[in-house]
């Protein structure tokens, strides 16, 4: 028995040194020879921040109707669950429904049989006019300068074109068709030019010169050129007004052919194309745009719900005037939970997204569940005298219990995390003249400066990335 207590003794003895020198000692700072010091020591360093939230909907929706009427009918109540574009409420539509079925009748006269029949013919008539106008046009300044014109005028069409569209996406491909259609615009302008030389040196003489009869024979008329003495043919050349009255005719009966057309393309697809004009397109116009304001009005008669959710509010009654003013609210309770927090403004390094978050709700204690930092607002918020950084937390996965919204949390930002480090205390940290760290190392009793690569700190630790081995002594300032 004196044996085994004596061994037991020795055992406590020991275990105590044991536990003195390397486990107290590594958490304790020192005095030697006056000079206080830490143990550099292997640990765990997380940079966090603590704040408070509470749980949000992740979408809200506050709304009302787009118009005033009485409350007719009220189809939910607040707690039922909607989906998107279900009616919630109906206002009384008795006269908008009338303006709506009266809008009916003008359009679809426009889609009448007979009014496509009367467009087709308009056309086929507006065509024979086209012939015979460009004909007489042809006639009075001859085929060579009317097909001139009108391939100049194609020309300088296609060139504006392929300016606006490299303008809109500029490329060399486009510079490319920029340089064809110049010169294809000076070439055709050099061959009207030549188109006008002959009408003026060939075809007005054989078409347009005048003659007389002397007897059985026709003769030309010819007159003295007073500045030359020379005897020239009388030419009756066409007037100004001739040719101009040529031209709007021609140009009248293409508008037609071309308004007539895009009348009849409306009426197959239903659309307006881009720029088309007329009598016809104008009234289609009117007749769609009646129509399409009543629709609408009779929808704006209907409250409907913008997305899916939980009715949550709902200011709603039969018998009631209805407005646009908040009527009801729809709120996206789903999960995974998003959490309305705020930490103090001393925190906001930590504040930033993608940083992992830690949440306890009230309503469920004892329990962490983990999320991520997904919005940071970059203005402060002020409370109770105190700055705050707002934050919104998403969590990483849904959990079991369903909570209901403005359930408070508790929230513990993470800003940085390094494990089985080597940390020293803050204060045994200094910054060397050419802006470095070091610490200060105690080794045989004597001190000697080292430099050191420090890593995530806080207010107590630092981590020492390099330069200094575990189980070091340092001073501690």
């Amino acid at each position: 028995m004196i044996w085994i207590t004596t061994a037991l003794v020795i055992l406590i003895a020991t275990g105590g040194y044991t536990y003195y020198s390397k486990v107290f000692l590594a958490t304790q700072t020192t005095n030697v020879t006056g000079v206080q010091t830490a143990l550099a020591q292997r640990g765990n360093l997380v940079l966090s921040a603590t704040g408070t939230g509470t749980l949000i909907a992740q979408t809200d929706a506050t709304f009302g109707f787009e118009t005033s009427g009485q409350v007719t009918q009220v189809f939910v109540k607040i707690g039922d669950q909607v989906e998107a574009g279900q009616v919630i409420a109906q206002l009384d539509d008795t006269l908008v429904q009338m303006k709506y079925i009266e809008a009916q009748p003008a359009l679809q006269e426009l889609h009448s049989a007979a009014s496509i029949a009367t467009v087709q013919k308009e056309i086929a008539t507006a065509k024979d006019t086209e012939a015979s106008a460009r004909a007489w046009l042809g006639y009075l300044l001859s085929p060579e300068v009317i097909d001139a014109e009108e391939n100049l005028a194609t020309a300088e069409q296609r060139l504006a074109e392929a300016q606006s569209e490299a303008k809109a996406k500029p490329s060399d491909f486009a510079n490319q068709k920029i340089k064809e259609g110049e010169a294809a615009v000076t070439y055709l302008k050099e061959k009207l030019t030549q188109a006008w030389s002959y009408y003026e040196n060939v075809y007005l003489p054989e078409n347009f010169t005048q003659y007389e009869s002397q007897g059985r024979t026709q003769v030309v008329v010819t007159y003295i050129d007073p500045y030359t003495g020379e005897v020239l043919p009388e030419i009756d050349r066409p007037s100004t007004a001739d040719i101009a009255k040529a031209r709007n005719d021609l140009a009248q009966a293409k508008e037609t052919i071309k308004n007539g057309e895009a009348y009849l393309e409306a009426m197959n697809t239903g659309t307006i194309p881009e720029g088309a004009t007329g009598g016809k397109l104008n009234d289609l116009y009117d007749a769609q745009l009646a129509l399409k304001n009543a629709q609408f009005a009779l929808e704006a008669t209907k409250l409907i719900a913008p997305i899916s959710g939980t009715v949550t509010a709902l200011v709603v009654n039969i018998g009631e005037q209805g407005n646009n003013a908040s009527a009801v609210t729809i709120s996206q309770l789903s999960q995974p939970y998003i959490v309305d927090a705020y930490i103090d403004q001393s925190d906001w390094g930590v504040a930033k997204v993608g940083n992992k978050v830690n949440v306890t709700f009230n309503l469920l204690t004892n329990q962490t569940f983990p999320g991520t930092v997904t919005t940071v607002y970059p203005e402060l918020v002020s409370s109770n005298n105190s700055s705050l950084v707002h934050i919104l937390v998403q969590l990483d996965q849904s959990i079991s219990q369903d909570l209901p919204a403005g359930t408070g949390a508790s929230v513990a930002v993470v800003g940085g995390e390094a494990n089985n480090v080597v940390l020293v205390p803050v204060n045994a940290i200094h910054k060397t003249e050419s802006g470095k760290y070091a610490v200060t190392v105690i080794q045989n009793g004597k001190q000697s400066e080292q430099e050191v690569e420090i890593g995530l700190q806080n207010e107590t630790y630092a981590e020492i990335k390099s330069g200094l081995e575990a189980g070091a002594i340092v001073v501690a300032k």
